[in-house]
């Protein structure tokens, strides 16, 4: 059901309040349809985005150059940022939950077999296809290795999926609109977690109801799904009995944030043919894109103490016209009409009126290979149900420029924070001070000088590039956008995180946490898999812990259900 109704009795609560209509929490209030619970789904934003509405994201950064502004790779609306995700799914690797004495901290307190059922659902919530990221088993018949001769014990090929990619809202938004147990309520922004006297437990959520007045919400469970940052800025933001935020007896909230490092840099360059590089996308039975990547082994990082990372070809830089092609001189022209996402390298760059001449004239030189991309992108992109997720383009020569994504090593000083400025709501926004290690760009350089070994070893190609070159493009593409990971982290113990196995709040019996701020580590893998992973995990958890009602009774409320003030698509 949409809306939420004027005001609760405490006596007849909800018994699970959800915050946060995103992949996580949509994905978890699913769960809850015909449990026989009374299950409250509460989103900030309505059914679009809207600059008002973004403009609550803004904060503070402590470097400009490190780290995207804050209300950019998020999005306040039904669906939350899986309404401009690009889809790519890939679970952790086993080695990502296992003691490395050589990554801080104490690691996920959970196992990779607990979590395998829930990927395995993740990956149909996601519309992902099959979860087999193995191309021995998921492309059959066809070539396994990303380049014939390199796999080995220290480099391996694998597979990433991906999504439609898949709008949540979308995906379960008609379910929710007719659920007779659950109630989505967008437009309903919860502007602090009320503990009780104790601090033991929630009390009530203080929310604003749809008259713009402030009321209390009563629940017997609640679940925090509001993304990486606002999950913590609102725990540290709720600190009326707790001087220190909500969760944070042990100054841990906010800390160890970490995001991934990943840049493109370098050049690759094979020595058999052109074709035998199997880099590009291919569909998989089930018609999902999968494309082959490289990943440093578990016993490389074992052996060398690395983070876990890999690698996949790129095309060459679209800003630079001498790359002469008309394919990404129409890219990087065009570059405005591109959410800003995925685009904003481009836009902030600024290139002479010169090169604008010679982008023009790489296109006039070539304009059937640009044609003939064009219906591709149309027909397979812009018209399609499952996107072609991005542009890969093949060499003629075999030399490709190289991208990595690795991971980045906990850091307590890495951290968010309260800023001193408050947002209409008169919340404090957040302050943002990423950080990253030497750890972590050794690392990177190791597993590039690795690659370069393995690529004149095996005869397999070449690897050009300078490693104090690549620190420094490193730092310069600064913070991935929309990772935001590990600033409530899950540990076994209350003095080294924020939740415990089962994303409860330590010293909150009945507060929990669903969102990449609870990884203890980030893995080389993009976060959305796991985040909708846990989110499934905890709705069992959650489900064995709240009994169902006898009967099944819609909340009593005082006064009127208000009328949708915007409608729901």
């Amino acid at each position: 059901m949409i809306g939420l109704p004027s005001a609760t009795r405490e006596t007849d609560p909800f018994d699970l309040c959800i915050v946060g209509a995103g992949a996580a929490g949509l994905s978890l209030a699913a769960r809850f349809i015909g449990a026989g619970l009374k299950v409250v789904l509460l989103e900030a934003g309505g059914a679009r985005q809207t600059q008002a509405s973004q403009a609550l994201y803004e904060g503070e950064l402590a470097d400009l150059a490190a780290h995207p502004y804050l209300h950019h790779y998020r999005v306040r609306a039904l669906g939350g940022s899986s309404r401009i995700w690009g889809g790519r799914c890939i679970p952790f690797d086993p080695i990502d939950f296992a003691a490395r004495d050589w990554v801080p901290g104490p690691g996920w307190p959970i196992s990779l077999e607990s979590l395998t059922p829930y990927y395995v659902a993740a990956q149909t919530a996601a519309e992902a296809g099959p979860f087999d990221y193995d191309p021995r088993t998921a492309l059959p018949g066809r070539q396994v290795e990303w380049a014939p001769g390199l796999d080995g014990p220290l480099l391996e090929t694998r597979l990433e999926r991906f999504s439609k990619p898949t709008n949540f809202w979308t995906r379960y938004g008609d379910a929710l609109r007719t659920a007779t147990d659950v109630w989505v309520a967008p437009e309903t922004p919860v502007l602090a977690i009320r503990l009780s006297a104790d601090g033991s437990r929630v009390d009530h959520l203080e929310i604003q109801g749809p008259d713009g007045g402030r009321r209390p919400l009563t629940a017997r469970r609640y679940v925090l799904a509001l993304g990486g940052l606002e999950t913590v800025r609102l725990m540290l933001a709720s600190r009326d009995v707790k001087p220190a935020g909500v969760g944070n007896d042990h100054d841990q909230l906010g800390r160890y944030y970490m995001t991934h490092l990943a840049a493109t840099y370098g050049q690759v360059s094979f020595a058999g043919p052109p074709s035998s590089i199997a880099h590009n996308y291919e569909r998989d039975a089930a018609g999902v894109y999968v494309r082959r990547r490289l990943a440093v082994s578990a016993e490389a990082q074992r052996r060398l103490g690395l983070l876990n990372l890999i690698f996949r070809t790129h095309p060459a830089d679209p800003m630079d016209p001498a790359h002469g092609d008309s394919i990404l001189s129409a890219m990087y022209l065009v570059k405005d009409l591109v959410l800003y996402e995925y685009s904003r390298r481009f836009r902030e760059a600024r290139i002479t009126g010169a090169d604008r001449l010679r982008h023009v004239g790489n296109i006039l030189r070539h304009p059937g290979r640009l044609a003939h991309f064009g219906w591709i992108w149309l027909t397979d992109r812009i018209l399609a149900d499952r996107k072609l997720p991005s542009v890969v383009l093949d060499s003629d020569r075999g030399r490709y420029a190289l991208e990595f994504h690795a991971e980045q090593a906990p850091d307590p000083d890495s951290r968010l924070t309260l800023a001193d400025t408050l947002d209409r709501y008169g919340i404090p926004r957040l302050k943002i001070d990423w950080r990253a290690t030497p750890r972590d760009i050794e690392s990177i350089q190791a597993a590039y000088a690795l690659l370069a070994r393995e690529l004149e070893r095996t005869g397999v190609g070449t690897l050009d590039y300078d490693p104090e070159g690549l620190a420094r493009a490193t730092m310069k593409a600064g913070a991935y956008g929309g990772h935001h990971l590990g600033a409530a982290r899950m540990s076994a113990r209350p003095e080294d995180g924020v939740v415990d196995e089962n994303l409860k709040v330590h010293g909150v019996d009945n507060l929990f946490v669903a969102s990449g701020a609870v990884f203890p580590t980030s893995s080389q893998a993009n976060p959305t898999l796991t985040i909708v992973a846990l989110a499934l995990r905890l709705a069992d958890h959650l489900r064995a812990g709240l009994a169902p009602a006898a009967a099944l009774r819609a909340p009593s409320f005082q006064g009127d259900p208000p009328r949708q003030t915007a409608p729901v698509s």
